[in-house]
Order: structure tokens, then C-alpha cells, then sequence
């Protein structure tokens, strides 16, 4: 027995150093540039011993550190049996991802086998009398990490190995390796993240097969290549959904991950997509218009149905971005061409049009949040207006403020009309430039209009807490009417004492104080400025003037000495009244 434990330990030092020297023989083989360490038979010779001994002393029971000689001898042994043929690191990565693959089948045959193994003696124990059974368990076919640890191993120096290299088979080195990565996570639950490991590299491997082969066709342009590369990715995207049941099942992933790993997709191929029409691109407008519908199909099919409503509704709305991201490549459809041709004045109406075939569809029985679906026609209108600035067509334009007139309507919503008001302006400010009105009164009358519009129909402003700032709005705005032609035409009173006149008018007629107090200020400055211009342009008439003045001042003294209770009395009451005013 002594000797039979002495010499097991002789023998593990012995293979242990020579595997330890035949490795760094190895490493010489590969790593000298020179190639000054030649390929020696004996040392294949020597490696084969050394698993044929291992081989023989652990056959009846494998022990780990067993498993991890022979796959220690198995590398070396591949290394340098190809170091006869060819000595280069490409070679012994393949070789590498091969042996991973092997190993991680070998284990998973030795899986199966095992349970089968399981189940038999299951079935024994429950054949025996109950006094007779054994308690003991039958063993886990796990017991061993090494059958886990080495496959993986094999992968990792695989990618070491090729990480240098560049060519139209290394991402199939990628893919192997990601495969080993998935078969040894599938086999437990604590494994999952291999899981997700391997489906990185899964797609890693694709986009590295696929750029070498843009790299290797000249003349392409930037923004093509991006194309491709999104098409790509969206072909990724709707694998993972259709085969969602199934790779559920096969990788011990819920439906849950396997739609993040889609959304992932989505999104890297949205970026590409996006970012190729800020580039170059040649003959791709195509292939990007289909790329970007799938991906727009597929925003909106995860809106459709979604059992979390607000995650449902946030697909919507990213559809939708994507569709107005990718509306470079639409540029060659006919429809698009016919629009921006001979139906270019109708664009804005026709894009309100379509608003309103989008807000009246019936997409809460089609299984879509209908919200998501009627902020984007309300929006579709702004945009097709933003978008083309310097086209003015009246017409059109007031098709877009009915629009949004009817959905103020319709959702009981006066806001949506302040968009109207805008684009009437938009209208009257452009007539009147091409026009030729260049007094500033033709501009800032339909804004102080419109500001006053928002004052008396606003359902926050009516509040009785915003009384204070409503009357000071309104102020503003009436300000801004009958202040600018004061402003600018400072010799001619006539437009800005018609103005305070009708202001006054208003005030009177609607009891409002604001337009009341503006109009007799406006008024007031307005007349007294005409008496100042008036008096420098004619002197003499300043004595007539000041001998009426000094006549009325004396006229208002006596009548209010006379008076003065009447006038007392007349005074307190429109000062009760214009408390009672808006």
C-alpha cells in the first residue's frame, strides 16, 4: 500500500512536468518568429503516453483532476500535431473552438446518460420492498465542474488565439464559442448567464462575418454599409420573435428575456438606420425604406395588445419616432415624388387629412391605446407646417386651423384652437408682408387679438386665484394694441385715437376695466402729445389753447364747488361699478 501511494504520487509530479515543459514547448513553437523550435515527433509521442496513462489509471473513475490532465494533454496534443502541418494561431483557434464543441456534446451525451442511469435506479428502488430500499440517493451526474469549466476553456483560448486575426471565417470562431457558451448555461439555472453571453456572441459573430464582407467589396459608399448592417439586425429582431416559443424552451429563458434580447436588436438597428441617412448613400435607399417599415411594424405590433398599458402606448409613440426618423429613404416612392411635385400646395392639407383619418380609427378595438394614436394627429399637421416654411399656401394652411378646431370639438379642449389662432396669424402676418403693410399696427394688432382671445376663453385664467394675473394679461395685450401705433406714428393721432377710442368702447360696452383704463391712457397721451406737436409747429396757437384750458379749468372749478356732493356721489358709484367690472 505504501508503494502503491508512493508511486500514484511519482507518477502525477512526472506528467504534471512534462505537460508543464511540453507547454512551454508548444508555446515556442507558435510564438517564435524566427521558427528556430522545430516540431519534434517524440514530443507526440511523449503526449500520447502521457493520456494513454491517464486514461488508464482513471478509466473506472474519473476523477476532476483526471479530466483536467486529458484536457490539458488533448490541447497539447492538437498544438503540436498541427505544428507538423501548418504553425500558425488561426489553425490552433479552430482547433481550439473544435475542441469545445466536442467536449461540451460529450458532456451533455454524458448528461443524458447519466439521467437515464438515474431513472433506472430510480425505478429499482421503487421495485423493493420498503425494508430493503436503500436510503441513499442517487448520485447528481454533476459532480464534476471540470465537464463545465473545460469546454468553456477551450472557447476562451480559441477567441485568444484569433483575436488578431480578421477574415471571412473568424466570426464563425465567435459563433462556436457562443454556442459552447450556450450549451454549458442551458444545462442549469445558475448557468443562465452564459445564456445571455452566448446570444451576444451569437450576434457579434454575425456582424463581424458581415463587415468583412463590406470591407471587401470597394467602392461602397458609408451610409450604405450602415444599411446593411441594420438589416441585419432587424432580421436578428424578428428571429428572436418568431422563435421566441422555441428558443424558450431550448435555452431555459422566459418569453420576457427573450424580448429583451429583440428590443436590443430594435434599438441598435434603429441607430444604425437612423444614423446611415445622415451619410452617404449610393443604393440603399431601398433596402433602408423596407428596413425601416419592419422596424416601425414592429414598434407598433409590441403597442398592440401589450398587457402593461403604459409600456404599450411608449411603443407607439417610438413607431413613430422611427417613422419620421427614416423618411429620408421615401424620397423615390412615387407617392412621396407625386407629393412634393404637383401636390406640393396641398401638403399641409393633405397631412391634416391624414391626421384625421388617424384620430377617428377605431384603435382601441384593433387592441392599440388609442391616447398615443391621437397625439400624433395632433401633432402631424405642426410638423408638415414646420416643415416647409417658406411655401405659403392660405388655403391649405386654413385647412389645418379647421383641423384643429375640430378637436377642440371634439375633446372639449379650447387650447387646441390657440393653434388655429396661430396659423391665422402665421396667414395674416404673410399677406400682409407680400402685401407691402409695413406699419407695425398690422403686425402686433392680430397678436394682441390673439393674446386677448387666450385671456377670455382660457379655463386657467378664469379661475378666481388668477384673477390678478388675467387683468394684467389683458392689459398687456390691449397695451400692445393701441400702444405701438402711438409708438410709431407720433404725427399722426388719428390711427391710435381711433384705436383708444374702440378700446374705450369695448370697456364700456363689455365692463371690462382693462380695456376701459388702457383706452383712456392711450387716449389721454395721445391728445396731449397732438397738443405738444401742434403747439411747436404753430406757436401763436399756443396762446388759444392755453386760454381754453385756463376756460375749462375755471368752468370744472365752479362746477365742482357748486357740486361737489352730486359730483362726490356720481364719483363713488363708478368707483362701485368698476369693482363689480371683469
Amino acid at each position: 500500500e505504501i508503494y502503491d501511494r508512493a508511486l500514484d504520487g511519482w507518477a502525477i509530479l512526472l506528467a504534471s512536468l512534462l505537460l508543464t515543459i511540453i507547454s512551454f514547448y508548444s508555446y515556442d513553437l507558435y510564438a517564435s518568429a524566427s521558427l528556430s523550435v522545430q516540431p519534434s515527433i517524440e514530443v507526440l509521442v511523449a503526449i500520447l503516453g502521457i493520456i494513454a496513462a491517464v486514461i488508464y489509471r482513471s478509466y473506472r473513475q474519473f476523477s476532476p483532476l483526471a479530466m483536467y490532465a486529458l484536457a490539458w494533454s488533448l490541447e497539447l496534443l492538437v498544438a503540436v500535431s498541427l505544428s507538423l502541418v501548418d504553425r500558425t494561431t488561426v489553425n490552433l483557434a479552430v482547433a481550439n473552438i473544435a475542441l469545445g464543441l466536442f467536449t461540451q456534446l460529450l458532456g451533455d451525451w454524458w448528461r443524458y446518460k447519466s439521467r437515464l442511469k438515474r431513472q433506472e435506479e430510480l425505478r429499482k428502488r421503487e421495485a423493493e420492498p420498503l425494508d430493503l430500499r436503500s436510503q441513499a440517493e442517487p448520485g447528481n451526474e454533476w459532480r464534476y465542474p471540470s465537464v463545465h469549466v473545460i469546454p468553456l476553456l477551450y472557447g476562451l483560448l480559441g477567441l485568444i488565439l484569433r483575436s488578431h486575426a480578421f477574415t471571412n471565417w473568424t466570426g464563425l470562431t465567435v459563433l462556436g464559442a457562443s454556442l459552447i457558451a450556450i450549451g454549458i448555461g442551458r444545462r442549469q439555472q445558475e448557468f443562465k448567464p452564459l445564456v445571455y453571453l452566448g446570444l451576444i456572441g451569437v450576434s457579434i459573430s454575425a456582424y463581424e462575418s458581415l463587415l468583412y464582407q463590406l470591407f471587401q467589396t470597394p467602392g461602397g459608399a458609408f451610409g450604405d454599409g450602415l444599411i446593411v448592417l441594420a438589416t441585419l439586425g432587424t432580421t436578428l429582431t424578428y428571429i428572436y420573435r418568431i422563435l421566441a416559443p422555441w428558443l424558450s424552451n431550448y435555452l431555459g429563458l422566459t418569453n420576457a428575456e427573450i424580448k429583451i434580447f429583440a428590443h436590443l436588436h430594435w434599438i441598435l438597428s434603429s441607430w444604425l438606420l437612423i444614423s446611415a441617412s445622415a451619410n452617404v448613400i449610393k443604393s440603399g435607399l431601398n433596402l433602408g425604406l423596407v428596413t425601416g417599415g419592419l422596424l416601425v411594424q414592429y414598434a407598433f405590433l409590441q403597442g398592440r395588445n401589450n398587457v402593461d398599458r403604459k409600456w404599450g402606448e411608449i411603443w407607439i409613440y417610438l413607431g413613430w419616432l422611427e417613422a419620421f426618423g427614416i423618411r429620408l429613404y421615401c424620397i423615390n416612392t412615387p407617392l412621396v415624388k407625386y407629393i412634393s411635385g404637383p401636390l406640393g400646395p396641398w401638403k399641409v392639407a393633405l397631412a391634416s387629412l391624414f391626421a384625421y383619418l388617424i384620430y377617428i380609427m377605431p384603435w382601441s378595438s384593433w387592441g392599440w391605446s388609442k391616447n398615443p394614436w391621437k397625439v400624433i394627429a395632433s401633432l402631424i399637421p405642426i410638423v408638415a407646417i414646420v416643415e416647409s416654411p417658406a411655401k405659403f399656401y392660405p388655403v391649405s394652411l386654413l385647412i389645418a386651423a379647421g383641423f384643429y378646431i375640430f378637436l377642440a370639438w371634439e375633446q372639449q379642449q379650447v387650447r387646441f384652437t390657440y393653434v388655429s389662432v396661430a396659423i391665422i396669424d402665421w396667414i395674416l402676418l404673410r399677406w400682409f408682408s407680400e402685401m407691402g403693410l409695413n406699419q407695425p399696427e398690422w403686425y402686433f394688432t392680430p397678436l394682441g387679438l390673439s393674446l386677448l382671445y387666450i385671456m377670455q376663453f382660457d379655463p386657467m385664467l378664469k379661475l378666481p386665484e388668477q384673477k390678478s394675473l388675467h387683468h394684467n394679461l389683458r392689459m398687456l395685450a390691449t397695451g400692445l394694441i393701441c400702444g405701438v401705433p402711438l409708438l410709431t406714428q407720433q404725427y399722426n393721432g388719428l390711427v391710435a385715437g381711433a384705436f383708444s377710442l374702440v378700446t374705450i368702447a369695448a370697456g364700456l360696452s363689455l365692463r371690462v376695466r382693462a380695456f376701459l383704463f388702457v383706452g383712456t391712457g392711450i387716449f389721454l397721451i395721445n391728445v396731449f402729445y397732438q397738443l405738444v406737436v401742434l403747439i411747436f409747429d404753430y406757436p401763436l396757437i399756443k396762446w388759444a389753447i392755453g386760454l381754453a384750458f385756463g376756460v375749462l379749468f375755471i368752468w370744472i372749478a365752479a362746477t365742482f364747488e357748486t357740486r361737489r356732493d352730486r359730483i362726490a356721489a356720481f364719483v363713488q358709484h363708478w368707483v362701485v361699478q368698476l369693482q363689480s367690472w371683469d
